[in-house]
């Protein structure tokens, strides 16, 4: 089997971050994760992963500057960016809308549908 599409997991909730790695993984998805806002475009640069999924509420994450700086990086121009949060889905996805990100999936979710939810971003 051929390495899947890479993951990139920005959340500071370590739990949250095992569940939803595991439902990755099983849907063929290499995941990596970063679990501090320290050194985030520098691991999203050495990592270069296809898809962010991102804690917009994580502690001391500057989320408009690390989005902003995405956004003017055309390196990244093709990244799918999906915001992953305890949010309500409203909130989320007004944050998706004003922010321009591709998607949504609130924590609250059944997060075992997260690996079928990020192949909607893609022809398979």
């Amino acid at each position: 089997m051929e390495p899947g599409r890479k993951v990139l997991i920005l959340d500071d909730n370590i739990i949250d971050v095992m569940e939803v790695e595991e439902y990755l993984a099983k849907g063929g998805y290499e995941v990596v994760h970063l679990a501090s806002p320290n050194g985030a475009m520098s691991k999203i640069e050495y990592e270069t992963p296809e898809i962010l999924l991102i804690d917009i509420k994580m502690g001391r994450l500057n989320v408009s500057d690390l989005l902003g700086t995405l956004c003017e990086t055309t390196e990244f121009e093709d990244m799918v960016i999906v915001a992953f949060s305890d949010m309500e889905a409203d909130e989320l996805h007004q944050f998706c809308v004003d922010n321009e990100l591709n998607g949504y999936f609130c924590k609250s979710m059944d997060v075992s549908q997260i690996a079928e939810f990020l192949n909607n971003f893609y022809e398979y």
